[in-house]
């Protein structure tokens, strides 16, 4: 079921953002997860996935991406890491997926039919919240994704 009006807030979140492959991706959240330990902080919520394009490079998909990790605590970050101090999707459609990741498309289909069919303007791209990640004795069918887009305010 999509929802309108909804707001997602994070506070002291660590981004990175850039082009990479699936297995590229996965390694850069075991690097982060590897950089959070390191430094006396640990992940303060949900991870945050937004895939800004897709390309191809050598037949392998290529995700114009950026990881948003919220910390419990502010860090000074350098290189590829960027402090972000608070982090606000306002006035947000929103929807969860319950389910395989592949199967995400339909969920945000069904929030593209929502926006056009209420004229509404999309503002934002869409905003993955991981809220389980998949662990010992859930499946990848378990997961839960709860996916947010920014909506224009405006009546005009």
């Amino acid at each position: 079921m999509v929802e309108s009006g909804k707001e997602f807030i994070m506070e002291n979140v660590l981004s990175l953002r850039k082009k990479m492959t699936q297995r590229q991706l996965d390694d850069e959240m075991e690097k982060i997860g590897e950089f959070l330990q390191s430094n006396g902080a640990t992940q303060a919520g949900p991870i945050v996935t937004v895939t800004f394009s897709i390309e191809t490079k050598n037949e392998e998909p290529l995700l114009d991406m950026e990881i948003l990790v919220p910390m419990d605590k502010e860090l000074e970050l350098s290189g590829d890491y960027v402090f972000k101090p608070l982090f606000r999707v306002t006035n947000a459609v929103y929807a969860r997926h319950k389910g395989n990741p592949a199967d995400l498309q339909r969920t945000y289909n069904e929030m593209l039919l929502f926006i056009q069919e209420n004229d509404l303007q999309q503002i934002t791209v869409g905003y993955n919240v991981l809220i389980n990640e998949p662990m010992p004795g859930l499946t990848i069918d378990d997961m839960i994704i709860d996916v947010y887009i920014g909506i224009n305010p405006n009546l005009l």
